[in-house]
């Protein structure tokens, strides 16, 4: 009875966690709210490369920040926002880069470039798995009883020698 108790203890308890989590009102997040959320995930602290505004605690990410609630506040889109830093910091700002221009590269040579390494991939197992072309195949050689005895002696013989050789340099 009490392993029943010890086992049962901790699975009400986790169910109870998970309950309390699903049950949460994160779902309830203003729109608003939101989309300033994803434009702060999309746009780069200028100070700390590789962070946006939104993980960063520097002091120009949270004027960044504040900037975004108070335009969209102020009824612009989010791609109005996304320019306005566009305009002030260059386009290296966003983290991810717009699909036009120079920029529409770092779009399409990744999945260019994984096509054709998968196409190699291909050709080369493939080769690998064909039998070559003339390639000889397993000759028949065709011999006498006599033929046969003479080659089996000589296969002795030079086993022999090769046993004395090993013998006599003490081996």
């Amino acid at each position: 009875m009490s392993s029943y108790r010890t086992f049962l203890s901790p699975l009400l308890i986790a169910l109870a966690a998970v309950a309390a989590v699903s049950c949460s009102a994160q779902g309830e997040v203003p729109d608003l709210e939101r989309r300033a959320q994803e434009i702060n995930r999309s746009v780069m602290c200028p100070v700390c490369p590789g962070e946006s505004i939104d993980q960063s605690q520097h002091p120009l990410a949270v004027q960044m920040r504040g900037v975004v609630d108070e335009k969209l506040r102020e009824g612009w889109r989010d791609g109005q926002v996304k320019r306005f830093f566009v305009e002030r910091y260059g386009p290296s700002v966003l983290l991810e880069p717009p699909a036009q221009g120079v920029h529409l590269a770092v779009w399409i040579i990744p999945p260019v470039g994984i096509a054709l390494a998968l196409a190699a991939l291909y050709l080369v197992v493939r080769l690998m798995a064909r039998p070559r072309s003339g390639r000889a195949e397993s000759i028949e050689v065709r011999m006498s009883a006599d033929e046969r005895g003479e080659y089996a002696a000589r296969v002795e013989a030079a086993l022999l020698a090769d046993d004395r050789r090993d013998a006599g340099a003490g081996r």
